[in-house]
């Protein structure tokens, strides 16, 4: 498979003198956030994105208040998540937020800032890299969904994630029930956004989880489209 890949940096924020790639549930205080608030991030970060490189994405929450470098400073970007989680994204205590609910608060955003665009959770599994690849091809951020753990010998299987150094891939650790953002596909690999650092999937890894482990019931994409 060719690469295909977002046109522009991804969500940058300036973090004790590091920056991440993408946000990170883990800054915040909020145990429920930090426990359950992966869709939340995935979901502002996506909107954030759009809005700083689509014009008619612009929604009244993204005023552009990031450095002129694109980068934003940890608190102002806390103060998004906490607007986004209020408005569009609530998260329920000790489970966290089903797909529906994440692509329902995407949808409510898009209505509310009267921008064309629809999302909807899970695409047939033949097409779900057909699918990511036309929406990086368009400049748009791909949620993707890696669901519970459905062993009826209740094995914990998780999914790798992986650090690339050089042209190796490392698995560096382990995940289940969680949202990340893909921004780029290389090869066999999807580059992600995840915990505010860059990893990657491999995408046969990530299919064969959910066949044997999960379901694409619940391991799929968000699809965005125009409507």
């Amino acid at each position: 498979m060719r690469a295909v890949r977002l046109k522009h940096p991804y969500v940058a924020v300036m973090k004790d003198g590091s920056i991440s790639y993408g946000g990170n549930q883990g800054w915040f205080q909020s145990n429920t956030i930090k426990k359950y608030g992966c869709g939340v991030v995935a979901g502002s970060d996506l909107l954030l994105y759009l809005s700083l490189h689509k014009e008619y994405c612009r929604g009244r929450e993204f005023k552009k208040e990031e450095d002129d470098n694109g980068i934003w400073g940890e608190e102002k970007y806390q103060e998004l998540i906490k607007t986004m989680n209020r408005r569009y994204f609530p998260v329920i205590p000790g489970f966290g937020m089903p797909g529906w609910l994440l692509a329902g608060g995407m949808n409510y955003y898009f209505r509310r800032s009267r921008i064309p665009l629809k999302a909807s959770f899970g695409v047939l599994g033949r097409n779900i890299w057909n699918r990511t690849a036309a929406m990086l091809a368009h400049d748009i951020p791909v949620i993707l969904a890696i669901g519970p753990n459905f062993s009826i010998f209740r094995r914990k299987y998780k999914l790798n994630f992986y650090v690339r150094k050089g042209e190796e891939y490392t698995c560096a650790c382990q995940t289940a029930a969680h949202f990340v953002t893909v921004t780029a596909m290389e090869g066999k690999y999807l580059k992600i956004s995840s915990w505010g650092k860059e990893y990657y999937i491999d995408m046969q890894e990530y299919m064969d989880y959910g066949k044997k482990h999960s379901s694409f019931l619940v391991c799929n994409i968000f699809y965005i489209r125009k409507r």
